[in-house]
C-alpha cells in the first residue's frame, strides 16, 4: 500500500479533528516524543540498561542491573518504618 503525503495529511487532520486538536499540535507532540525517546535511549545506554522493555514478564529479572538487592532494600525500609512508628508510639 502506497500513500501520498496528501493522503497522510488528510488522515492526520481527521485524527486531529476527532481528538479536538490541531495537526500542528499532533506534529509537535510527535517530535517531542521522538527527541525524548532518543534522550532516554542514550541515558539507558549510559547506565547499562539498553533494553528498556523486556518482551515478557520472565525476562524482567534477567534485565535488572546487578549488584542491587531490591528485596533487601525493601526489608530495610520496612524495618526502619516500623522502628520510627514503634519509637513514636512509645514516646507518647
Amino acid at each position: 500500500m502506497t500513500l501520498s503525503i496528501e493522503e497522510v495529511l488528510r488522515e492526520a487532520k481527521l485524527v486531529a479533528g476527532l481528538e479536538g486538536r490541531s495537526l500542528s499540535s499532533l506534529v509537535e507532540e510527535y517530535l517531542e516524543s521522538l527527541v525524548a525517546s532518543r534522550w532516554l535511549e542514550r541515558l539507558a545506554a549510559s547506565i547499562g540498561v539498553e533494553r528498556l522493555e523486556p518482551t515478557s514478564e520472565d525476562e524482567i529479572p534477567s534485565q535488572r542491573p546487578g549488584g542491587f538487592d531490591a528485596a533487601q532494600a525493601v526489608r530495610e525500609v520496612r524495618r526502619s518504618r516500623e522502628e520510627r512508628i514503634t519509637h513514636g508510639l512509645g514516646g507518647q
